[in-house]
């Protein structure tokens, strides 16, 4: 049954999806409209389009896209050093049957992505177009958009893990809304029992998924490769003189990368020094621009791969700015905390009539950052909009949820609906030379099959 729901789903995306940067464009005009409906106060069109324009360069959140970017990026390059590169060959070689190599690539997805998302959309991107390339080697054809589609799917862990955006906002002592909930440490959400429980049994719901839907999916020849630039290493033969010479030796890359590896040690090793600094977005993006400068060794490699990288992010460049545009104007029309907060209402009316309190908060917390993050498809943007209300709520004894539970609920909202908005699938495609139409039937097939992983895990 899943096999021929996914089948169907894939016909129907490959007919009707239109690429992504139409979603934002759609978004903001069905934004604009919902603003001169609902906007609070006098001057509506001009308020709407003044709403519009300024968050197109709003500062915070320029600042925050650049932050996607370069994870993104700093995510490519370390899946693109040689090492690694050579270590995401051997996996992406390591299947003999199309259904093993559905599932191969369907767990690279949800390790890489659990681990840090910019590292699953890249590391496997890469691992799925070497099992197409295994393919083309071997003569025998995978499911590869299926094989693709298995890849991003593995997306559904990102916020529960280690570079989720609203658990690792919450765990800084300054965090905007400390004020409400104080700082919720890590042990209360990425690293606590629910959410690895909850990881653990959405990771098997997929792989049972993607491995279902592989014995109806179609097997094409396989296709040639995506365009670009090979990866990681200098293109024509080496030039002589001292300039290219600097750019050979590993040396001047670890002006950076040494010091960079004492300041791990002393502020984030425990009891090395007595300023350990939280974990956050920074520290995060830090250790892989690094940790990819180190894996490269010259400059020469590490700028290559850098600028390789770049082609994937494009599509962050391209659309983010329009998604802000549009949470200017959610935000200047109240609309998103209109959500939220009919959201927390219909919990109490759903406690109210015999459903528990508890699974009746989290379920419409999961649900209203879910339809929010088809319009905006940033948890780090989307929480800072809806945060205060999901804190304030959470705090409120009748929900009976501690506030960690209540920022994974919201984190599994977010990325559940990645699976329908193609936002995030931009590098992955870019890496596999695949389309937005030919995975999404498969990513909303599994991301209808996970649905009751959500629901029941609520009740405890």
């Amino acid at each position: 049954m899943i096999a021929r729901f996914g089948a169907a789903c894939a016909r129907w995306a490959e007919r009707n999806l239109p690429r992504p940067f139409v979603f934002a464009l759609l978004i903001n005009g069905a934004v604009l409209a919902a603003g001169l409906v609902w906007w609070p106060r006098s001057g509506r069109l001009a308020g709407v389009l003044d709403a519009w324009f300024a968050g197109f360069w709003s500062r915070p959140l320029l600042a925050f896209a650049f932050q996607m970017a370069l994870i993104l990026i700093t995510g490519f390059v370390v899946a693109d050093a040689p090492a690694v590169r050579r270590a995401l060959a051997r996996v992406g070689g390591a299947w003999r049957t199309p259904r093993e190599a559905v599932a191969l690539a369907a767990a690279s997805g949800l390790v890489l992505s659990f681990v840090h998302w910019g590292l699953g959309l890249v590391g496997g991107g890469l691992v799925a177009r070497e099992i197409g390339r295994e393919a083309a080697r071997r003569g025998r054809p995978v499911p590869y958009p299926l094989v693709v589609a298995a890849t991003y799917a593995g997306f559904l862990v990102w916020h529960n893990g280690l570079s989720g955006s609203a658990p690792l906002a919450v765990a800084q002592p300054d965090h905007p809304f400390v004020s409400i909930a104080g700082a919720i440490p890590l042990s209360e959400t990425i690293f606590s029992p629910f959410n690895l429980a909850l990881s653990a049994a959405l990771s098997a719901a997929v792989l049972v998924a993607a491995v279902a839907m592989a014995g109806r999916a179609p097997c094409p020849e396989p296709r040639p490769e995506p365009p670009g630039p090979p990866s990681g290493e200098a293109v024509g033969p080496p030039r002589g003189g001292l300039g290219p010479a600097l750019e050979r030796m590993r040396l001047i890359t670890a002006l950076v990368t040494v010091p960079a590896a004492l300041w791990v040690l002393l502020r984030l090793v425990p009891g090395v020094w007595s300023g350990t600094r939280s974990v956050d977005l920074d520290t995060i993006l830090f250790l892989f621009l690094m940790g990819g400068f180190a894996l490269h060794g010259t400059p020469a490699r590490a700028a290559e791969a850098f600028a390789n990288g770049t082609r994937p992010a494009a599509g962050i460049l391209l659309q983010f700015p329009l998604y802000f545009a549009a949470l200017g104007v959610l935000r200047g029309a109240g609309l998103v905390e209109r959500l939220a907060t009919a959201g927390v209402a219909a919990a109490g009316w759903l406690a109210a009539h015999g459903l528990p309190a508890r699974w009746a908060f989290q379920t419409l917390t999961f649900l209203s950052a879910a339809v929010v993050n088809l319009a905006i498809p940033s948890g780090g943007g989307q929480w800072a909009l809806q945060g205060e209300v999901v804190l304030r709520a959470a705090a409120d004894p009748a929900a009976g949820v501690a506030t960690g539970r209540a920022v994974i609920a919201f984190a599994c909202g977010d990325a559940w609906t990645n699976m329908l908005q193609p936002f995030w699938a931009l590098a992955l495609l870019s890496i596999t030379g695949t389309r937005a139409r030919e995975i999404m039937g498969y990513t909303i097939a599994i991301m209808i099959v996970v649905l009751p992983v959500y629901l029941a895990a609520f009740f405890f």
